[in-house]
Parts: C-alpha cells; sequence; structure tokens
C-alpha cells in the first residue's frame, strides 16, 4: 500500500511564508501581546515540522477553532486597552498564525500572502531606521520568492532567486520615482502609543530621573545647521516647561494642559515676537512616542504638523511614533516675554502647603537681607557655589524632604536636584521660577551635523523678570565642566558616564570610534534624504526642474512621467513583444517560415511543422524542399530532444547555415501561384 506524502512536505513556498510571519511578528513586539507571539512560534514550529515531514498530519479543524476563540477571549478581555488600531494589528497577526497552522488551499495561501505585506507596511510604520528598513526589503523578497515557488514548485532555489531579484530590479527605477513624486499626505489618524514605555523625557520628573536617562546612549534627535553652529554652551535644546510642584516632582502643570488642549481644538495659534538674528537648521527626531520636540530658544517653525506652545514649546500635534523631521529658526538673543503675565505669576509661584522646612526656613532669612529679586538671586547662586557641592549621577536616595537632605546634607546631585532646588528656593522668595527639561551640547561630526544622545538630557531653571523669561542654570555653578565640554568630562572622575560601561570603554579606540561615526554617517543620510523628505523637499525638488512650478509645467511633466513609465516597461518587456531570441534554433526556423511566405507559401495556424514540412516535399522543386526538410529536423530535434548547451550551440549553427542555403534556394525559385494547404 502507498503511503501518501503530507502535501506540505518540503513545501518551499509555506516554509518561506512562515518565516517572514515569524519574523515579521518579532519585528513588532512592542505594539504584540506577549502571548501572541508565542502563538506564532507555535505556528512556526507546527508549519516546520510539516515541511520536514516530522508531523504527517495537520492539527484537526476542531483544535485550531478552539483556540481561535479561546484566543478571541483573552484578546476581548485582557486587549481592549490598546486602543483600536493595535488591537486590530493583535488580532490580525493572532488571525495569521492560526490560519498557517491549518493551511489547506490556495485561496487560504494568497490571503496570508496579502497580509503579509501589509505587515511589512506596518512594521516601517513602528521601525523606520536604515537596519530595519533592510530587514523588510529582504522579507519582501521572501514573500515574492515564495509566489514564485507556489507558481513553479520544482524551480530550483537558485533560478528561483535568480528570477525574483531580477524582477526586484526591474521595479527600483519605478520605486524611486514614485518615492519622488507620490504626493506626501499628512497622517490620516492618530497612531496609539504601544505597550512599551516611553522613550526620553517625561512630563513628570522626580530628582533622579535624569540621572537615569543619562546612562542611556541612545540618539535623541540630530540637527543639520545652515549657517554658523552655536558653542556648546548655548545649546539649550528646549523640550518640555514644568511649573507644577508638590514637594517632591515636578511636572507639566494640569490647567496649562487644558488651555493649551483648547487652543488646539480651536485653532488658536501662538506667534511669538522675534528680534535680532537667526539661526536655520533642520531637526531629525528619532521615534519618542511623546509630542514634545526640541528647539533652541526662541524657536519658530512654520510646519503645520507642529504647535506653537506659549511657553515657547515646540509640540507635534501626533505622538513621534516614527522619526519625525522639521525646520527651525531659532532667535537667541529675542526675550521670552509671558502670554498671560498675571496667569505666568500665579502658576509659578505656588508652593506645597507642608515639607522642607530647614529650606523654608533659609530662603526666608535670605530673603529678609535682600531685598531686590537680583541680590536674592544671586545670594542663592552663592551658596551653591561656596558649600562643597557635587556635580554626580549617584545620587543618594531622598524619600522625605528632599529639598532639605540635598541643600544641608548630601549636596551631591544632578542637574535635576540643582534646578528643583533653585527654583524651590526663588518661589519661596517670592520671585516666580519654573523648571525646564531638554537637553544640553551635542556631537559635531566635523561641520556636517550634530548628534544630541540621550545622557546629553537636561534641566535648568526660567524666572520672570521685568524684560520676561530669563535663563538660569544652576549646574553651570557646581560644574562648569558639563556646559563647556558635555557630561562624559563632568563625571568621569567618578566613571559613573554609562556606568563604566564596556561601551564607553570601547569608544576610547580609535577604529571603535570611527566605525561608530561611519554607522552614525549612513543613518544620519538615510534619516535626511530617505525618512526626512517631505513636502517641502519635494516642492524644492520641483521647482530645481520646472522653475517656476505652473499647472501646465505640471501636466507637461506628469505626460513626461507616465511616458518614461511606459519605456521602462516596454525595456523590461522586449523579449516578449521581439518575435523569437536570437539565442534559440526555433527563431531560423520561424525566420524560414517568413521566407517561404514571401514565396506564396504560407503555413495555416492549425498545421504542425512535420505535417507542413510533408506538404512541403510534395509540392515544391526538390532544391527548396530538400533544405526546409533538412531545417525542419533541426528545429525538432531542439524542441523535443534533452541536449545540453554544447549541443544546441551546434544545432542553432546548422540551422543558421541551413537558413542561409534555403534562402539561395527560393531565390533559383520561380515565383509560384499562391499555394493552398
Amino acid at each position: 500500500m502507498m503511503v501518501r506524502l503530507n502535501p506540505s512536505a518540503y513545501n518551499k513556498a509555506h516554509l518561506l511564508l512562515t518565516l517572514v510571519l515569524c519574523i515579521s511578528s518579532f519585528t513588532l513586539t512592542e505594539p504584540l501581546e506577549t502571548w501572541i507571539l508565542l502563538i506564532v512560534c507555535c505556528a512556526t514550529i507546527i508549519r516546520f515540522s510539516l515541511f520536514m515531514n516530522w508531523q504527517k498530519h495537520q492539527i484537526s479543524l476542531r483544535t485550531l477553532n478552539l483556540l481561535a476563540i479561546l484566543s478571541a477571549i483573552v484578546l476581548a478581555t485582557f486587549g481592549w486597552q490598546l486602543g483600536l488600531l493595535l488591537g486590530m494589528l493583535n488580532l490580525l497577526v493572532l488571525a495569521s498564525s492560526l490560519k498557517l497552522m491549518l493551511l489547506a488551499s490556495r485561496r487560504d495561501y494568497f490571503q496570508l500572502i496579502s497580509i503579509q505585506f501589509f505587515l511589512i507596511g506596518t512594521g516601517l510604520v513602528f521601525n523606520q531606521n536604515i537596519a530595519f528598513s533592510l530587514l523588510y526589503g529582504a522579507l519582501t523578497m521572501m514573500l515574492l520568492l515564495s509566489l514564485a515557488f507556489h507558481i513553479s514548485p520544482v524551480n530550483t532555489w537558485s533560478g528561483q532567486i535568480k528570477r525574483t531579484g531580477k524582477l526586484c530590479l526591474q521595479a527600483v527605477p519605478l520605486c524611486i520615482m514614485l518615492f519622488l513624486v507620490t504626493p506626501k499626505l499628512g497622517p490620516m489618524w492618530q497612531m496609539p502609543v504601544g505597550k512599551g514605555g516611553e522613550t526620553g523625557l517625561s512630563d513628570k520628573v522626580t530628582p533622579g530621573d535624569l540621572s537615569q536617562l543619562a546612562r542611556s546612549s541612545d540618539l535623541a534627535f540630530r540637527v543639520n545647521f545652515d549657517d554658523d553652529i552655536p558653542v556648546m554652551s548655548e545649546r539649550y535644546w528646549r523640550a518640555l516647561v514644568l511649573e507644577d510642584f508638590d514637594g517632591k516632582s515636578w511636572q507639566v502643570a494640569p490647567f496649562r494642559e487644558r488651555i493649551r488642549q483648547r487652543y488646539q481644538r480651536t485653532n488658536h495659534i501662538f506667534t511669538p515676537r522675534t528680534s535680532g538674528p537667526g539661526i536655520a537648521y533642520q531637526v531629525l527626531s528619532e521615534p519618542s512616542k511623546n509630542p514634545w520636540l526640541f528647539g533652541l530658544d526662541l524657536a519658530v517653525t512654520r510646519d503645520n504638523t507642529i504647535w506653537q506652545g506659549r511657553e515657547y514649546q515646540l509640540i507635534s500635534r501626533y505622538p513621534l511614533q516614527s522619526g519625525i523631521s522639521y525646520r527651525v529658526r531659532s532667535y537667541t538673543q529675542a526675550p521670552l516675554l509671558p502670554d498671560v503675565e498675571l496667569l505666568d505669576r500665579r502658576l509659578n509661584l505656588q508652593l506645597p502647603e507642608q515639607g522642607n522646612p530647614r529650606t523654608r526656613e533659609w530662603a526666608a532669612n535670605l530673603r529678609q537681607r535682600h531685598d531686590s529679586d537680583k541680590a536674592f538671586i544671586g545670594a542663592v547662586s552663592n551658596y551653591f557655589q561656596e558649600q562643597e557641592f557635587r556635580y554626580t549621577l549617584n545620587p543618594s536616595p531622598m524619600p522625605t524632604n528632599a529639598m532639605d537632605q540635598f541643600l544641608f546634607e548630601d549636596r551631591a546631585g544632578f542637574c535635576v536636584h540643582y534646578a528643583g532646588a533653585m527654583a524651590y528656593a526663588l518661589r519661596l522668595g517670592g520671585i516666580p521660577a519654573r523648571m525646564v527639561t531638554g537637553y544640553l551640547g551635542g556631537e559635531m561630526r566635523g561641520e556636517e551635523y550634530m548628534s544630541v544622545y540621550q545622557y546629553d538630557a537636561h534641566a535648568w531653571v526660567e524666572w520672570l523678570s521685568e524684560n520676561g523669561w530669563q535663563r538660569l542654570d544652576p549646574t553651570a555653578l557646581v560644574s562648569p565642566l558639563r556646559l563647556e565640554f558635555g557630561l562624559q568630562r563632568a563625571v568621569e572622575y567618578e566613571d559613573s558616564f554609562m556606568q563604566g560601561s564596556a561601551l564607553s570603554r570601547l569608544q576610547q579606540l580609535a577604529w571603535v570610534n570611527e566605525l561608530r561615526m561611519l554607522l552614525a554617517d549612513m543613518d544620519y543620510l538615510w534619516s535626511r534624504w530617505i525618512l526626512g523628505f517631505d513636502r517641502d523637499n519635494q516642492e524644492d525638488m520641483l521647482k530645481a526642474l520646472l522653475g517656476e512650478v505652473t499647472p501646465l509645467r505640471l501636466a507637461l511633466a506628469g505626460a513626461a512621467l507616465v511616458l518614461f513609465t511606459a519605456l521602462l516597461l516596454a525595456i523590461y518587456q522586449y523579449k516578449h513583444w521581439l518575435v523569437i531570441r536570437h539565442s534559440s534554433p526555433a527563431y531560423y526556423y520561424h525566420k524560414g517560415l517568413r521566407l517561404l511566405e514571401r514565396s506564396d507559401i504560407e503555413r495555416p495556424r492549425w498545421m504542425g511543422p512535420q505535417d507542413f514540412n510533408s506538404l512541403v516535399q510534395q509540392q515544391q522543386p526538390a532544391h527548396v524542399a530538400r533544405q526546409f526538410d533538412k531545417m525542419t529536423r533541426c528545429y525538432l530535434r531542439s524542441s523535443y530532444e534533452t541536449r545540453d548547451d554544447a549541443e544546441q550551440q551546434i544545432l542553432k549553427k546548422r540551422m543558421r547555415f541551413l537558413l542561409a542555403k534555403l534562402k539561395k534556394a527560393l531565390k533559383k525559385k520561380p515565383p509560384a501561384k499562391r499555394q493552398g494547404f
């Protein structure tokens, strides 16, 4: 009795489809639930076992239906907090995994192929760096290779890879052209925040938070300056303004946040007053899942997707689920005037009702001795300079009365400790003050661009004077090296930069650092010219090509683009509209048929080569019939007998020789009446 082979055994199309689903799912570990990834692993193991013929039968339909019902119940119960879009993404991956376990028909296969293309596009929303883009490109080629094996399962790996790669190369010019000319549309909906934690700064800061962030070497954003580059001590990249203080943590004032949301709903736009020279630059921000952006004071942008806050913040209208590119002009000499001075004073004089008694008493004594605001600020600054304060990434925990412990006991902390203590002391002295968080500094790559990392996170103070908000950085009083040379130089004495990691030690090696900078250059070029290619870049390109952009010129350019596309398609398909390839003996046989047609000897379409040859032998002169008989025999041998390349080359030369002989024979034959067969 014959054993029936499992139809999925050694099925290369199913194996490639399985690998694509598994890899693409694990690139989406952040938006996908962990238990769904486990089901993807189970589906992969089942399908691989079927491919290797270790498992003879697929799981039963009853088992699959039970698993689908249980999974749907779990997703509906615990996945509601994900939101609609992430919930649908989890459901799609779950359904794909279950369908993969029971892949029974061509319809199932083509459904899964379509879903995988969609998942790859979804992955590009969450992961847009060059490494993931190359990975998703490879997954796309694997899907095309799976389709090729599904259509021609007996072909070899090398043949299918060559064929698929050739088709992908042919599509590259069209992809580039579509990338350059396709209109850049804004997001049609707001992408939800994934289940993972936010990266970068937070809208609530407790002493010690930024010191943890400062141990991260992740990239925050890059900057490309059009003009002069500001010195290190002037690179204060504003991100968040924290005005609410509860005695322990600083956060965005809830009342201020409600006002901002109301202004956004009514599209009430704030236009800052600018003065003095401006610095133009482009920012390439990494995804942070937060809406706030970065700019030097006073930052102004014309990007419609960015909201200009009244605290001189730049806020994206959508959380940065992916990277963003935007252009900014900063007026560093312009004053930061309060939008509503009464509101600013009221928010930034609020104090917790109790706590930190020693700090309260100390500030009250200083205020009694110094009537003016500047004198009081000078006295507080002198205290930081005169006492033995220390700048460190490893401060002691301060669970209660943090200001008292920091100012009078430990005297060691990070920038948040100094900024928080200074702002609190100024409020105790009746001076409106607030904390601003962002980044300070940045690593220059020659004169090309600047990279700002998470370890450049910083906090400083702004206090309200008669001329507007004034910046005051108490860190500069304790650790001037932080402003002039960056965080690494400021804390190198205690070896706490990135916790003395292997990465920080390897960066001391010249070749390692050069390799790191080379990879950074590649990522920068990818972010600027590919991810940063927006509507403004597209308009600049059209102006450079067309001069003045008018409807007539756009129409002519569109027509030229269509013709160019048609020409490319024609070039790609030239082998199909050429009659026969010269490399085949069949080319010479069909050319011989055309020679006979010119002499009124035409072969009916329904007649085969052997029958037509018999009729030619009966009705044509011997010198013509003999040459055509030899051509027909060579053609049949080349078409229906298995031969290697060397024998095919011999037959091709033979056919070319016989074609010349047939042509001479027909010239000797007088014109005859049209023959009917």
